[in-house]
């Protein structure tokens, strides 16, 4: 059974929201499923972690364009551009989801 990693369904389902195709609430349906809920922290403004829709409407109104995904593996860490404490919490979980624009 093949399985995607949640940074593929945070990336998908996000870049269709910033795209205009998806409302927010089926967004973050689509992307959380039947997995515990999400929680976006270091968020500019925001002193704690958010929600997920609180996170993509945020990210929206700061100007991101697109979210891609990270796979970095250690001794390989492709598409890994962030400060170095997101790195290695990314290389630790092997995904993360980077925001552009």
């Amino acid at each position: 059974m093949l399985s995607e990693p949640r940074s593929g369904r945070l990336a998908a389902w996000g870049n269709a929201l910033l795209a205009g195709l998806v409302s927010p609430d089926d967004a973050v349906l689509a992307v959380v499923g039947e997995d515990a809920v999400h929680r976006v922290e270091g968020l500019p403004g925001e002193p704690a972690p958010v929600g997920l829709t609180l996170a993509l409407g945020r990210l929206r109104a700061l100007g991101v364009t697109g979210l891609r995904v990270a796979l970095p593996v250690p001794g390989h860490p492709l598409g890994l551009s962030g400060p170095p404490e997101f790195n290695a919490r990314a290389l630790e979980v092997e995904e993360a989801v980077v925001c552009e624009g």
